[in-house]
């Protein structure tokens, strides 16, 4: 899944105008993309155009009891998984290098 952003936003530093970046998740409705910082933050979908819709097959998809969407890897999909990333937990930062490379070697 790959979207652009439309315009340049002040809120969100991290991103260009007219860039395309790939969705590596979704949770609560909202993309996580690797911004310009290398940072796998949560944006807005209504800040971007979608390039290409199609996700990867593994993704495990679920929805919330208002039917916000979660989807992500397997690698990815665990419970607290980000919040244990950003603590810089070595596991998480490792398992989250290798799903990063191996989605993005899927789409190539």
């Amino acid at each position: 899944m790959i979207v652009r952003l439309r315009i340049s936003n002040p809120d969100f530093p991290a991103l260009s105008a007219g860039q395309d970046y790939f969705v590596i998740g979704i949770e609560a409705d909202h993309y996580r993309i690797l911004n310009d910082e290398g940072k796998p933050y949560l944006y807005p979908p209504g800040l971007f155009d979608l390039i290409d819709t199609d996700r990867p097959v593994d993704w495990i998809s679920e929805y919330g009891e208002d039917g916000e969407e979660y989807s992500y890897p397997p690698l990815l999909n665990g419970v607290g998984f980000f919040e244990d990333y950003f603590d810089q937990k070595p596991e998480q930062v490792a398992m989250f290098w290798h799903a990063l490379n191996l989605t993005l070697a899927k789409a190539a």
